[in-house]
């Protein structure tokens, strides 16, 4: 249990110690003989609501971190073995020394998009980036 929600229950015993004695305990922190509550004021069942409402914020959040984290497991773990094949091109490109010729006229252009996961507009605007580029 951490210190907030340390004070948090103390807060909550407090509240319950003083409605059972009939004290209305104001914000200043003073108290008043009174039978109704002042408004503004916490009562206890929404103390405890806000109080269910963190905790189950915060097992969504670590729930949230755990998939994550296995995500980018998983990912690093792809990438390891598809290491070898990018060390493997770059020494073919290396030894292969293609060189363009100074006379060239044509330019060979690669577009990569994608085919998953809402890209959007993605794919036409690639084309377009490749038009306005020749």
């Amino acid at each position: 249990m951490n210190f907030l929600h340390f004070q948090i229950l103390a807060a909550i015993k407090n509240i319950m110690f003083a409605q059972k004695a009939g004290i209305l305990v104001l914000a200043t922190g003073g108290p008043m003989m009174s039978g109704t509550q002042q408004r503004g004021m916490a009562t206890l069942k929404s103390i405890s609501l806000r109080l269910k409402s963190v905790k189950n914020i915060q097992k969504i959040t670590q729930s949230m971190k755990m998939v994550s984290a296995a995500k980018y497991a998983r990912a690093e773990r792809e990438l390891k073995l598809a290491k070898p094949f990018g060390e493997a091109s770059q020494i073919f490109y290396d030894k292969a020394e293609v060189t363009v010729p100074e006379d060239a006229k044509n330019k060979l252009m690669i577009a990569i998009s994608s085919d998953r996961g809402l890209c959007g507009a993605i794919h036409s605007s690639v084309g377009k980036h490749i038009r306005v580029r020749n």
